[in-house]
């Protein structure tokens, strides 16, 4: 009898004990505050369309008269890359200065040639292009982030192309091979955008650009017994593939971004 006493005051004392225990003890709530990145550093893949006299093909076929009289460029779809590096201006996260680095290639025929039909005409083009530009990011503090942006670039362009014309009303075909040399040209673009933040390091973005990468030293040189030349973007009577054109294409990009310099505040809720 004196053990179940005992047990039974024992199980007591450690059943008031446990719930003073309860009671003293407290459920900290926290809201967490990150800041916008201070630096940023993007990561795209990009699918080209070329536009203006940059296009220069038909139903998805070349005309080669039109490249060779310098009305376009011959050009229609293509693939490239780029690493653009954004830093914060203000403490917000709104406006960025960015810097980028690209190589775009813009094809005739993206997915192979046409081999079954009377023109049998190309043009390939590469650029490299470097860029300064200011971009404003209309939500810096959401996850969900969209910005808009322009800038100013300066590329090399290069490319080959190939000819087929008819030769004065005979029935055959003139073929001609043609390598425009290094070029250097400067333009203007603008952007659209969007990003997403997975965590404080890593983020996703998709965006849409569109340039124009000769709006500024246009140029048309040499003879027409020339098979290697320049691009040949400006006027000049009698000379094969000048003409006054725009080497102008829309991108579409998407990739992965890298964020720098996030900051964290932890504030207590009552």
């Amino acid at each position: 009898m004196r053990n179940i006493l005992l047990t039974i005051l024992l199980f007591t004392i450690i059943s008031l004990n446990a719930d003073l225990f309860a009671q003293k003890t407290e459920i900290n709530r926290y809201m967490v505050v990150r800041s916008t990145p201070k630096y940023t550093l993007q990561l795209n893949l990009h699918y080209n369309q070329s536009v203006l006299e940059l296009s220069g093909t038909y139903n998805d076929d070349v005309r080669s008269k039109y490249i060779y009289t310098g009305e376009t460029f011959g050009a229609d779809k293509g693939f490239g890359g780029s690493a653009i590096s954004k830093i914060a201006l203000d403490t917000r996260g709104a406006f960025r200065f960015t810097q980028g680095l690209a190589f775009n290639r813009i094809l005739s025929y993206t997915f192979g040639g046409k081999e079954t039909i009377a023109d049998q005409g190309k043009a390939n083009f590469n650029t490299f292009t470097g860029a300064l530009g200011m971009e404003y990011n209309f939500t810096p503090g959401h996850t969900f982030k969209i910005y808009a942006g322009s800038e100013l670039n300066a590329s090399i362009i290069n490319g080959d192309a190939e000819i087929w014309l008819d030769s004065a009303g005979y029935g055959y075909q003139h073929r001609g091979d043609y390598k425009i040399t290094n070029s250097f040209r400067m333009g203007l673009g603008i952007c659209f955008g969007s990003e997403y933040l997975v965590d404080d390091k890593l983020g996703l973005n998709i965006g849409v650009k569109l340039v124009n990468l000769n709006m500024f030293l246009k140029d048309a040189s040499g003879t027409n017994e020339d098979t290697e030349f320049q691009l040949r973007d400006a006027d000049s009577p009698g000379l094969n593939f000048a003409g006054n054109k725009n080497f102008s294409f829309y991108t579409i990009m998407a990739g992965v971004n890298f964020y720098f310099g996030i900051g964290e505040k932890r504030y207590k809720l009552k």
